[in-house]
């Protein structure tokens, strides 16, 4: 399993056992190309995760996928790993679908180690139950001004649905956060994120290592992170020992 696929699942199984209201009724998580069509309404959970992985797209995956997303008022759109862009760029290009390379993402992998005996951090980091506190911070520090209302709802969702919500402190004040999905051998690392004015201090190393000691705690045997080329994130992973495994991009009509 890829980390994308192992995503795509997580939220998949997460959408599909929610509980259905007014605002979720249009929720829906739709096998498609060994991954899943996923939509939750005014979040950036809008598109195609996994598909095309273990065979080659086919009109008929296009067609389920533009008749999901068509019944909710939204164009359809994948995100693909670049070898199956280019494997399926024919098709993808004969039914109107271009990629975007400014949506090049880019995945970073390590195996999950054994935590090193606890030495003295400057950076604090715990678990939280706090959900609603968790996204708040998280809007703050992944805005450089005020949190749109896409990122606010993508957040809460996230923070709904997260297997381990984490927080750092510094100096006795919460400065960020990051997520934890388990999806079968995977630790998936989502939504990091620190306050600009304390980045450049070790909060977002910090964070790495606490979430690979929560995933052996958990059992999980490889972490992976997904962020675009260039990142802060990117240098950080690099520097904890991930490798990068893989890119994707996203085809929209």
């Amino acid at each position: 399993m890829s980390p994308d696929s192992a995503a795509a699942a997580f939220w998949a199984a997460y959408i599909r056992n929610r509980n259905v209201d007014e605002r979720t009724a249009d929720d829906g998580a739709l096998p498609v190309g060994g991954g899943y069509a996923l939509y939750v309404a005014g979040t950036a959970f809008d598109h195609v995760l996994g598909a095309g992985r273990e065979r080659s797209l086919r009109s008929d995956d296009f067609a389920v996928v533009e008749e999901f997303y068509g019944a909710r008022g939204m164009a359809p759109s994948f995100q693909l790993n670049t070898e199956a862009a280019e494997r399926d760029a024919a098709l993808l290009a004969e039914r109107g679908y271009r990629t975007d390379p400014g949506s090049t993402l880019v995945v970073y992998e390590r195996p999950v180690p054994r935590p090193s005996p606890a030495a003295e951090r400057p950076v604090a980091v715990r678990v939280t139950r706090d959900r609603r506190g968790w996204s708040t911070l998280l809007a703050q520090a992944q805005s450089d001004g005020a949190p749109s209302d896409e990122l606010e709802r993508t957040l809460r969702f996230l923070a709904a649905g997260a297997s381990v919500l984490t927080i750092a402190s510094l100096d006795g004040r919460d400065v960020g956060g990051g997520a934890v999905l388990l999806s079968g051998e995977f630790a998936l690392f989502a939504s990091g994120g620190v306050l600009p004015e304390v980045r450049r201090r070790g909060v977002h190393a910090a964070l790495v290592a606490a979430r690979l000691e929560i995933a052996y705690e958990r059992g999980a045997t490889r972490a992976a992170v997904q962020t675009r080329l260039g990142s802060p994130v990117e240098r950080t992973a690099q520097r904890a020992g991930f490798a990068r495994s893989e890119m994707s991009v996203r085809a929209s009509r």
